[in-house]
């Protein structure tokens, strides 16, 4: 007999919820076509009413089951999909499954309702009936005619039918399921006593009239047949009518008494938008890389690129408008900071113990494949050198460029130009968290990228290109989205628009985000719930904890967290004492947050810095070279442009290439504290770099490349590098962001001085209590990536 832990290992192997219900009226469970994913189903999912909590089968040997065997018989899918089902306890039970995924759905039902545990209703799509005797030997075709045979159906990118590595890795699994289909032999038996609803596509060339409705033929009670524009994929061509005819199937079978189902546009329902009303088609085949057929095709080759500036084109289907109520409650920011606090005291945890996380981040890299290799640029796929300018772009004009960019400065009157990564979009690096026993947890992921050291770093649960979550990669969504962007009734702890690296990028920005959820949201191995205090130990780790953790978690509110309940962090007289009171107390701070926020309004209204993107050719003329390999400055210094092919288990593609940006020597990044008045204060300092948005941000006290100084030293860099052991309080080397960066690294470090560090500081630097700064990030544009990792380092520190 099988155990609930056997079951639910078996569940979670079989199917995705992409958004749980919370108070579902019935249970969906879709069937993909040949070749398709779980994913394929996320149009739909967006458009059904949350009472429908939906359940997407996730067939062997495609996205994150790619590692397991194919299995080419119908028969095989059932038994599995059969237990899964039957076990599994809740509302009603639907079926629905479109092509391939309507003979896989219909044997289950059979199966099903040969144990007493039949669904309560079927609807098939796409698909001609059982009984309908038709010789299929697409499995047969060598792989050019197989493209064709995709071609005439319209649902697959032209483009991505045209590119033969993508093509290596996706026709394995659709001629594996043309090969079920085509041995599948209807056996005959008692006709289904459920209702079963048949929805077809006028212009299928696969499914006549007369084919689907004999589906009658298997049915007691006969069939009722939907006809709807369109070819053999109109339920993504028309996704909100063919909700609507899913929902007019579900509506009969509900329990008496249950309210009834939106009939359509549930996103609006919910206070959301619904999808745009061109969604586009699916992928047909999707053994990982092209994505599940989860319906985002990439732009061709000569679609017009987005401009060097401004935002990119508008949002994806079901994704929220600028402005869209979402159903969000912002949490009062003295609340969360006792609740931070508390968190931060807990160094523990029974959810995920301390002892096992080390254990489990090592069995996670052991087990999930993952190697980036630098390559030549000319092996760059879907990447070019953009004629006449040089610049280096992805096809789609997406995720990022590199390009060229001119600056000048008081400190450097003479113009020069450098590369620079131009993303104008607006990622999103989320956490989601959640009250075990009375503490915050929050849900961390193991996640490789790239350019990291170490490849796993402990990273948030959402960390997205806007390119991501619009699936332009054509692979796997990304897991826990829907709670940044869409989700009602969540709450927000923190919120805010902060930028990255100024040296590298420019204008680059992300959404930073905490949001709590009531519920304990379903998570795969790559998850684990932990403490801030848990979080805390992990940061005293080299290479560890990744840069977007540390920017979102330096955003939570501490000010004024220790003035209710116990432990509150004043009396005490060593550094953690103090510190806890800098993050947490209410004492009297040196400077008042107008004079601080002046400080760096005086520096942006009276420093200059120039800004102009131009093309990347011109920075050849300023000491800049491009070599097979790289794009780097002939002294050897800064940076340089590498390129590399990356493959991948757990990430939404399996294989990709791109370029990342190599520094060439590692930072050093200081921040100076000091007691005034027993309060701990911070040194703070207003840095522009060659990207900043708006002049300047402030950044820490020292933050330089040591290296590669020429003349004279930055302010406190001498001081810095003269303390002892006795003044550094912490002191460990962190990654910078592995998806853009090559092995970016930087020593942090936190500093007490004493009296010989005077309260007058030169112009542009201010000193500030850790709460202060901890509340300007409720704001963007006020503290750089570099000093929000310095303000998460610090809670280490006590």
């Amino acid at each position: 007999m099988s155990t609930s832990a056997d079951l639910r290992n078996l569940c979670d192997l079989w199917l995705r919820r992409y958004r749980p219900s919370t108070a579902p009226v019935v249970r969906l469970a879709c069937f993909p076509h040949a070749g398709g994913s779980a994913s394929a189903f996320l149009p739909l999912i967006r458009e059904l009413p949350r009472e429908v909590d939906v359940l997407a089968v996730q067939y062997p040997g495609r996205q994150d089951r790619r590692a397991e065997p194919l299995v080419d018989s119908i028969e095989q899918l059932v038994a599995p999909l059969a237990d899964v089902l039957r076990a599994q306890a809740g509302p009603p039970l639907v079926l629905f499954g479109h092509s391939m995924g309507a003979i896989v759905a219909y044997e289950v039902a059979r199966a099903l309702e040969q144990r007493g545990a039949g669904p309560a209703a079927l609807v098939v799509s796409g698909r001609r009936a059982p009984t309908v005797n038709a010789v299929s030997a697409v499995h047969l075709y060598d792989d050019d005619r197989l493209v064709d045979e995709l071609r005439s159906l319209d649902g697959t990118d032209g483009s991505l039918l045209a590119d033969p590595e993508l093509l290596e890795l996706v026709l394995p699994a659709i001629r594996n399921d043309y090969r079920a289909v085509g041995h599948y032999v209807h056996r005959p038996g008692t006709p289904l006593s459920c209702p079963l609803t048949v929805l077809t596509g006028a212009d299928d060339p696969n499914v006549s009239a007369a084919e689907a409705s004999a589906w009658s033929q298997v049915a007691a009670a006969g069939s009722r047949v939907h006809t709807f524009p369109g070819g053999h994929f109109f339920l993504f061509e028309r996704p909100t009518e063919v909700c609507t005819a899913v929902v007019g199937a579900i509506a009969p079978v509900l329990p008496p008494g249950t309210p009834p189902l939106p009939p359509g546009l549930p996103g609006r329902t919910n206070g959301t938008p619904g999808p745009s009303a061109e969604t586009p088609r699916p992928a047909t085949g999707d053994p990982g890389l092209v994505g599940g057929a989860a319906g985002i095709p990439a732009p061709p080759a000569g679609a017009p690129r987005p401009a060097r500036t401004g935002a990119p084109g508008g949002p994806a289907a079901g994704r929220p408008e600028p402005g869209a109520v979402s159903g969000a409650d912002y949490v009062d920011r003295r609340r969360t900071a006792e609740r931070v606090r508390v968190s931060a005291d807990a160094a523990d945890s029974r959810v995920h113990p301390m002892a096992e996380v080390p254990g489990w981040l090592d069995d996670y890299a052991r087990a999930h494949h993952f190697h980036a290799e630098p390559i030549p640029f000319d092996r760059l796929r879907r990447w070019y050198f953009e004629p006449g300018t040089g610049d280096l772009r992805h096809e789609t004009g997406r995720f990022f460029a590199v390009e060229g960019l001119r600056t000048g400065s008081d400190d450097e009157p003479a113009d020069r130009v450098q590369p620079i990564i131009a993303q104008p979009e607006v990622g999103l690096l989320g956490i989601l968290a959640h009250e075990f026993d009375g503490v915050l947890h929050f849900l961390m992921q193991a996640k490789p990228e790239p350019g990291n050291v170490n490849g796993l770093q402990l990273s948030p649960t959402v960390q997205a290109t806007r390119s991501n979550f619009d699936e332009v990669h054509h692979g796997r969504p990304t897991p826990f989205l829907d709670w940044f962007i869409q989700r009602p009734g969540r709450r927000v702890l923190a919120d805010s628009i902060q930028s990255e690296q100024a040296d590298w990028f420019l204008h680059k920005h992300n959404r930073n985000m905490v949001v709590e959820t009531d519920v304990v949201v379903e998570a795969d191995d790559a998850f684990r719930w932990l403490t801030l205090g848990q979080i805390r130990r992990l940061m005293l780790r080299d290479d560890l904890v990744n840069m977007d953790t540390r920017s979102v978690l330096a955003c939570l509110p501490t000010a004024g967290g220790a003035s209710h309940g116990t432990g509150a962090p004043d009396g005490g007289e060593g550094f953690a004492d103090a510190l806890r009171t800098s993050f947490y107390g209410e004492a009297e701070p040196l400077h008042e947050p107008h004079a601080i926020t002046g400080c760096l309004t005086d520096v942006r209204a009276l420093r200059t810095l120039r800004q102009q993107s131009v093309p990347l050719e011109q920075a050849y003329a300023y000491g800049w070279e491009r070599t097979e390999t790289t794009i780097r400055h002939r002294d050897g210094r800064h940076f340089e442009i590498m390129a590399v092919a990356v493959t991948a288990e757990r990430r939404e593609v399996a294989s990709w290439t791109q370029p990342l940006l190599r520094p060439c020597s590692q930072g050093l990044v200081a921040l100076i504290t000091r007691r005034f008045g027993g309060v701990l204060h911070a040194l703070v300092a207003a840095r522009s770099g060659a990207g900043t948005l708006n002049v300047a941000e402030f950044g820490p006290s020292v933050q330089c490349r040591p290296a590669e100084l020429s003349g004279e030293a930055p302010p406190y860099l001498d001081y810095v590098r003269a303390c002892g052991p006795d003044r550094i309080r912490y002191d460990v080397v962190h990654s910078e962001e592995g998806g853009r960066f090559y092995h970016a690294r930087n020593r942090y470090l936190v500093i007490e001085a004493g009296a010989e560090i005077p309260a007058d500081c030169p112009p542009g630097f201010r000193w500030a209590t850790f709460g202060q700064l901890t509340e300007l990030l409720a704001h963007g544009n006020y503290l750089n990536v570099e000093l929000r990792t310095l303000i998460t380092c610090a809670h280490a520190a006590y």
